[in-house]
């Protein structure tokens, strides 16, 4: 017999003891997207379906296979932890590199002085790069690119509150209009 992903999601967030908000919470998704998938029976694709199968704790398959009833089997069954935040320094401020790539927290563990000035939000930014072929195919690159750019606008926000910002507005202006 075959089960919606309305039904299956209902299910599990039972199991769960989860309101809608608390599931979002979970998969670390906006509280409308996860709406859609179990009101309007939309299964959820790429990183939402993996975030929502971890919040669950049962597999991609397990979750999007409409011939997989409620309850899953011990094999659809899986046990996520997020990976560890790591700290900067002894005092500083703790980093979760949960949210990148498996290639990104290994260029990190083994280059940690490359975190060295990084805030979260840098860290979220460099989660969403994504190279060819939806994955990025040099950690080392995409993390200089990123402390490149950083450092571009740095030097941009100290042009725009010193005596050469209208030299710089006009220089993007022109390069804004030339594109």
């Amino acid at each position: 017999m075959a089960i919606s992903i309305t039904e299956k999601l209902r299910h599990l967030r039972a199991e769960k003891g989860w309101n809608r908000s608390e599931t979002a919470r979970q998969s670390e998704i906006p509280i409308s997207t996860y709406q859609a998938y179990e009101k309007l029976n939309r299964k959820p694709k790429g990183e939402a379906a993996i975030k929502i199968s971890r919040a669950f704790g049962v597999t991609v398959d397990y979750l999007l296979d409409d011939s997989k009833n409620y309850p899953p089997g011990p094999l659809d069954r899986v046990h996520y932890t997020k990976p560890r935040k790591v700290t900067l320094e002894e005092g500083g401020e703790a980093i979760d590199l949960s949210p990148l790539t498996e290639d990104f927290r290994r260029y990190f563990q083994g280059n940690p002085d490359k975190l060295r000035g990084f805030s979260q939000k840098d860290i979220e930014e460099l989660s969403s790069v994504r190279g060819y072929g939806g994955s990025p195919t040099d950690p080392e690159y995409w993390v200089n690119r990123h402390v490149e750019e950083s450092e571009a606008l740095e030097r941009c926000k100290h042009i725009l509150i010193g005596p050469n910002r209208a030299l710089l507005l006009s220089l993007l202006d022109s390069i804004d209009k030339s594109q």
